[in-house]
């Protein structure tokens, strides 16, 4: 049981390893596209700034008020909020959450394995 555990707590320690800094992009992009960096302290920053975003597309769907700068009279209340639904797409935090059901499935693998051992 024990050295189950210790396989399961460097599985687990080697993918928080290569977690780390997903929360900041990689400005080595093949595509050559250029990158913006978005710096949030933890997860619930993240998850703040993603409904903040979103809260901000309601306000400018449903408001009356006009969001748009005087220098982009052109472009559509539609177009803008696109935009930041786009932004919002791309910084949803997949890799955090893939690894966090990954450390559930093992921790939970762990505590079956220790129900039926005691048993």
């Amino acid at each position: 049981m024990k050295k189950k555990k210790l396989k399961t707590l460097k599985e687990i320690r080697k993918r928080h390893r290569n977690h780390m800094g997903l929360l900041k992009q990689d400005s080595g992009n093949p595509l050559g596209n250029h990158t913006i960096s978005l710096e949030v302290k933890d997860n619930n920053d993240l998850l703040l700034n993603i409904a903040s975003l979103l809260e901000v597309c309601v306000f400018a769907l449903d408001g009356n008020g006009m969001l748009l700068s005087p220098n982009n009279q052109n472009v559509t209340k539609h177009d803008s909020v696109c935009r930041v639904l786009e932004l919002v797409l791309n910084i949803l935090p997949h890799s955090q959450m893939d690894f966090m059901d990954y450390v559930t499935e093992k921790l939970n693998g762990l505590d079956n394995a220790k129900t039926k051992s005691s048993e």
